[in-house]
């Protein structure tokens, strides 16, 4: 851990240094501009690392320390190209943990985040399928409806029109 400190120590005061360089005008601004590149870089090498850390604590079933990776990816590299992939992982997780609200909210986080998308909208059907699972089929018939609606797949319109029919179904069943 003193090990990580150091570095980090080191990192913070190289960058200063460059900071200083930069205005006082002994590095071009082209300079600038390259070394943000190489940030940038870093930057999604290191969230990279993370999603690769998440994916291997996952499949050795160490769903407490892949949940708590995944968050710290989301919180540290939004925007990071692989942040559909982390989602999914996240998701994974809650589902192996039996944690149905966490997988609702994180499946409707993937929708608003990516809802043009066929995985964005599958996240959608998803979340509503988690509501039923948990009882709030009010909830649920509004994804539904709005899935069948406003989408432009038909697969996933059919699937939540099956879905919708089989609350209908249950419904009825529960009512005689």
């Amino acid at each position: 851990m003193r090990q990580n400190s150091t570095v980090w120590y080191l990192f913070k005061r190289a960058i200063s240094a460059l900071g200083i360089l930069v205005s006082l005008g002994f590095l071009p601004l082209t300079a600038e501009r390259s070394i943000s590149q190489i940030f940038a870089n870093e930057r999604t090498k290191q969230g990279d690392l993370l999603y690769q850390k998440a994916k291997e604590f996952l499949e050795d079933r160490n769903h407490y320390q892949s949940v708590e990776s995944c968050k710290s990816f989301l919180l540290l590299y939004p925007g990071h190209p692989k942040t559909r992939d982390i989602r999914k992982i996240l998701s994974s997780n809650y589902r192996m943990t039996g944690d149905i609200l966490a997988l609702a909210e994180n499946e409707l986080k993937t929708y608003k985040e990516f809802p043009n998308t066929e995985e964005g909208l599958e996240s959608y059907l998803i979340s509503g399928k988690a509501f039923v699972r948990m009882g709030r089929e009010d909830k649920a018939y509004q994804i539904f409806q709005d899935i069948i609606k406003n989408t432009y797949s038909s697969k996933i319109a059919q699937e939540a029109e099956l879905e919708l029919t089989q609350m209908e179904i249950l419904g009825e069943s529960k009512n005689k």
